[in-house]
């Protein structure tokens, strides 16, 4: 029974996880408040999760802050292409809705594309965190892990959009999940998905298709 609370043990790891992680999120809420580096944190965010899967290193500020410098160039100009796509469709959006009632095949196409990005996004920042490559190579085999794996995309955009909806059912879920992203809820989050997109990457790095 002692053990089972020694150093080591599985009740240690499991505290050390989530410190870990309560300390990986405030670092990611504190180097997205310029908001167009949100995929600079978010690259760094799985560097982390990714050592702690493998490795089990918790390291967490040291490897954050190294990956967060050397992902900077690569991961900051797709964080601003996204802000700019986000920003265009929020307002295409808009528009739609005030100038047309019911749906068009304008607001379908939009819709569309935007889910489309979505999915693509879920493998980006893992990929930058991942590998060193050309901006081209990133996004063409992001692409390419975003559709020869459908339904771990649909899983991944679910994940996220399904969280953003429940805070809008009822002002207790939006206060809870507030609340939890501040402490550890982001950091979770990434710490889910780079288990999924460790698998996704390992296997095709046996088959050197990546």
């Amino acid at each position: 029974m002692d053990r089972f609370f020694d150093v080591g043990g599985p009740v240690y790891r499991v505290l050390a996880k989530i410190w870990g992680l309560m300390v990986l999120n405030f670092c990611i809420l504190l180097t997205s408040l310029p908001l167009v580096t949100t995929g600079v944190s978010l690259s760094a965010a799985y560097t982390v999760c990714f050592k702690m899967h493998e490795k089990n290193d918790m390291q967490v500020i040291k490897n954050y802050f190294e990956a967060f410098k050397q992902n900077f160039k690569q991961a900051m100009v797709f964080s601003m292409i996204q802000s700019l796509l986000s920003v265009l469709f929020i307002v295409d959006g808009w528009y739609f809705v005030q100038t047309f009632h019911g749906i068009t095949l304008p607001m379908v196409g939009v819709g569309v594309t935007a889910l489309f990005i979505l999915f693509i996004t879920q493998y980006l920042y893992a990929y930058i965190a991942r590998y060193q490559d050309s901006l081209k190579n990133t996004l063409a085999n992001s692409l390419k892990l975003a559709v020869m794996n459908v339904f771990t995309s649909i899983l991944l955009a679910g994940m996220s959009s399904g969280i953003i909806t429940l805070m809008f059912l009822s002002s207790n879920l939006f206060v809870f999940i507030l609340y939890m992203s501040v402490f550890i809820g982001i950091a979770f989050m990434i710490f889910l998905k780079s288990f999924l997109l460790l698998g996704i990457f390992k296997k095709y790095e046996k088959m050197k298709e990546i």
